[in-house]
């Protein structure tokens, strides 16, 4: 038996795809346990924020080592390392330079939470509210970890009608 390197390729990507999606359903079946078991009157958006927030202060922690501060490239390699966690999650996101200096977006071109988000019927404003958190916690961190001044602002959102996901990545200093 002969070994092709393209169909093992094609294979382990196909795994990667659906083990993707299971992460995905996983994540709105655990919302949906968790909402059963929570107290009367939890809010969805509220859980929601909550789960995000623990993900991005553990994500914050796995960019530490690979962040300087001193580098020129700060900035960028923080998009870099979100463009990372973002593929690893199946996601198409890519770093795009700004002209102006201290700035730069990160752009996801296709995203396949917000077709989990409808199918396990949440609110497409909790998707996009979800990832600022999990963002924001990660910037939060940063700021606190490297000393810095970095501000993370959603431009456009997929789950709100626009044909991308654009965020902006600036830093004072």
């Amino acid at each position: 038996m002969s070994f092709n390197p393209e169909e093992e390729l094609r294979r382990l990507l196909a795994r990667f795809d659906l083990l993707a999606g299971i992460v995905r359903a996983t994540w709105y079946e655990w919302r949906q346990a968790a909402l059963e078991f929570a107290k009367p009157g939890t809010k969805p958006l509220d859980l929601v924020l909550r789960a995000w927030e623990i993900v991005g202060h553990d994500t914050a922690v796995s960019y530490f080592m690979a962040l300087r501060k001193d580098s020129p490239t700060f900035l960028q390699d923080l998009g870099r390392l979100i463009v990372m966690s973002s593929r690893a999650m199946g996601e198409d996101a890519v770093v795009v330079k700004s002209d102006k200096p201290n700035e730069v977006f990160v752009q996801w071109n296709e995203c396949p939470w917000p077709e989990f988000a409808r199918r396990y019927k949440a609110d497409m404003e909790e998707d996009v509210l979800g990832c600022d958190k999990w963002f924001q916690t990660v910037i939060a961190d940063v700021n606190k970890h490297f000393g810095t001044k970095v501000k993370l602002e959603t431009l456009k959102a997929i789950p709100r009608g626009d044909p991308v996901c654009l965020r902006r990545l600036s830093m004072e200093g």
